[in-house]
């Protein structure tokens, strides 16, 4: 297999083609500023939907663990007595990570992996990457719906997309975890046409919450020519429209670039999005004017 990659900055890339690392962290509390070190590291490399490496180690954290970190994740004081510090762990980790200009960086809740492997490098002198970074959290936050999941969390969105790795409280296991969830989340985004690093990084937060929990009416509209018709729940015709892609005009309603509060209007209205497929535009055209705002006959 040909190693070769082309660095980020030619962010046009597919997806498909960029290193991912998903990477998870067990600690002995919530937050480096209050003492609390990192326990466990599990980190996989993927590129193409296949893990090319795994890194997973303990780390005694220099101090003993509260009982209920013990509790949650199972990891013991006997586990870590033998375990090296973050001090000889760091090298070994930032060589499976990479360059910045390669790895892309992935974590659920990545600001508390992050400021904790942050906080580890400072103490340690260790510079640490510019790395991209992707949140699977504020991502799912972006591309989900609370009518499909109520919440963000990783074992919420591992049971959502049926993974087949479930998440423990252990490093490697949420990371396995969170490497599926990140590939559901990437099939969501083709549906918005973004399918490349660029399209990824511009994806705004800024999109409406009615598009947000609407959006999901539009998944299965397909790459086609025809009619597109946004329905009530009474099935009255809110909106109709032609196009020669379907899939990518329906989307736009979607997207952080439509701002017009009428469409907001109509999206909350909307629970049915239908489509009637054509062999031509003007077939197309013709087959609009015939829909009317009356509901749909039985």
């Amino acid at each position: 297999m040909n190693s070769w990659q082309a660095p980020l900055q030619e962010l046009g890339r597919p997806l498909s083609e960029i290193t991912f690392v998903v990477i998870d962290l067990e600690t002995s509390g919530g937050s480096p500023k209050l003492g609390a070190g990192i326990t466990e590291i599990g980190a996989v490399k993927i590129r193409g939907g296949e893990v090319l490496g795994t890194f997973q180690q303990l780390v005694n954290p220099g101090t003993s663990l509260p009982s209920f970190i013990t509790a949650l994740t199972g990891i013991t004081d006997q586990m870590l007595a033998s375990a090296p510090r973050i001090l000889e762990v760091f090298p070994d980790l930032l060589a499976f990570l990479g360059s910045e200009n390669e790895t892309v960086l992935v974590a659920h809740n990545a600001p508390f992996d992050l400021g904790f492997l942050k906080s580890a490098a400072a103490m340690h002198s260790f510079h640490w990457p510019n790395y991209p970074v992707i949140d699977t959290a504020r991502l799912a936050r972006q591309v989900l719906g609370r009518d499909e999941v109520p919440n963000c969390k990783l074992g919420t969105l591992a049971n959502y997309f049926s993974v087949s790795v479930t998440p423990t409280h252990r490093a490697i296991d949420d990371a396995l975890a969170t490497v599926e969830v990140l590939h559901a989340l990437f099939g969501r985004l083709g549906t918005f046409q973004v399918t490349t690093l660029d399209e990824l990084q511009n994806f705004s937060a800024r999109i409406a919450p009615v598009q947000r929990k609407k959006r999901y009416l539009a998944a299965t509209v397909p790459n086609a020519i025809g009619v597109y018709i946004f329905r009530s729940a009474e099935g009255f015709a809110l909106h109709v429209g032609t196009s020669s892609n379907l899939r990518t005009k329906v989307n736009r309603y979607f997207s952080a670039n439509e701002t017009r509060h009428s469409i907001y209007a109509m999206l909350e209205a909307t629970t049915q999005i239908e489509v009637i497929l054509c062999a031509s535009i003007s077939e197309a055209k013709v087959k609009s004017s015939k829909v009317s705002g009356l509901p749909r006959p039985n």
